[in-house]
């Protein structure tokens, strides 16, 4: 799948979920509160695996104590995993995260964290064709910012 057929997607999906009426969006909850292991909740939490772990990263380069580490929170908080993951990999000398990850791998992240932001806030769904290689996407992004980070050896 290419960029447009995401950003097309994406946008059909927002249009879908403005449109749908009540019902149909109490159905969806639902499906999504019976099925936790479907794709959608599973992308969720991929992206939310992603950027927990790249605003530890950036806040622990900055911060030495648990003090320092609080005080700093309220300037990370809202930050999203894109800009969390570049300014970990920037500050660490490491290359931006295009070329760290590979252009496709971060596009495709930069797609899971938009479809990720319509699924959790929106409480739709998403095509199981789509699920697998944004949440192999998020897979590898969080695996190799790990072992950038000494965590993890990089063929691990």
């Amino acid at each position: 799948m290419d960029s447009a057929d995401f950003d097309e997607h994406v946008t059909k999906l927002r249009k879908v979920y403005v449109e749908a009426t009540p019902r149909q969006r109490y159905s969806i909850a639902q499906q999504r509160i019976e099925r936790p292991e479907h794709g959608p909740n599973a992308l969720v939490a991929s992206v939310s695996a992603v950027e927990g772990l790249a605003r530890s990263l950036a806040m622990h380069r900055r911060a030495q104590t648990k003090a320092e580490l609080s005080a700093l929170y309220p300037k990370y908080k809202w930050r999203g995993p894109e800009e969390l993951v570049e300014e970990y990999l920037l500050a660490g000398g490491l290359a931006a995260a295009a070329e760290y990850f590979g252009g496709e791998v971060w596009e495709r992240f930069r797609y899971a964290v938009e479809y990720r932001n319509v699924l959790a806030h929106e409480c739709t769904s998403l095509g199981q064709d789509r699920s697998p290689a944004l949440i192999e996407a998020c897979h590898t992004v969080l695996h190799m910012l790990a072992a950038a980070a000494g965590l993890k050896r990089a063929g691990a």
